[in-house]
């Protein structure tokens, strides 16, 4: 999310199904105090635990869903030594419009990882009361080819109840 977004986390009643082999962790028990849900795959071991994320944050101003997908990548990409945007989609209804990207991403320690990423948007009864979903699946990239089917799963039973 955005500084903008970060100072205005907001609680939301979400509902989602989490997929097999995905365990629930506390999201400041790995370093992402600014998500609302966090899971680790507790598949076989691997340098790199892939991980589901989901966050919620307001967002009062006027910018386009692509506009905010840029600033996720720009965000990340200030913690990572290279990034690319891979793959990008324009999602949802001009209501609710969404971004899905796919980012490959090397660590500061020379790991290889892919990040796939769904801004989703959630309309207020005003333009100021926008909310937006960011789920993000980050994982090293054979896992992340082998776990795709288990993040489209999870994306898909996002609802707001």
């Amino acid at each position: 999310m955005s500084e903008a977004m970060a100072q205005d986390r907001v609680s939301l009643p979400l509902g989602f199904d989490i997929p097999e082999g995905w365990v629930p962790v506390d999201p400041a028990s790995v370093g992402a105090e600014g998500a609302v849900f966090v899971a680790v795959h507790s598949g076989p071991a691997e340098e790199f635990t892939p991980n589901i994320t989901l966050s919620v944050g307001q967002r009062p101003d006027q910018a386009q869903i692509t506009d905010i997908a840029d600033e996720a990548v720009e965000r990340l990409g200030r913690t990572m030594a290279a990034l690319e945007v891979v793959r990008r989609k324009v999602i949802g209804t001009p209501v609710a419009p969404g971004v899905t990207q796919v980012l490959r991403i090397r660590t500061g320690e020379g790991q290889d990882l892919v990040q796939t990423q769904v801004q989703l948007t959630v309309p207020g009864a005003s333009p100021a009361e926008r909310l937006i979903l960011e789920i993000a699946c980050t994982a090293a990239p054979e896992a992340a080819r082998r776990l795709g089917d288990d993040f489209r799963r999870f994306v898909g039973s996002v609802h707001v109840r």
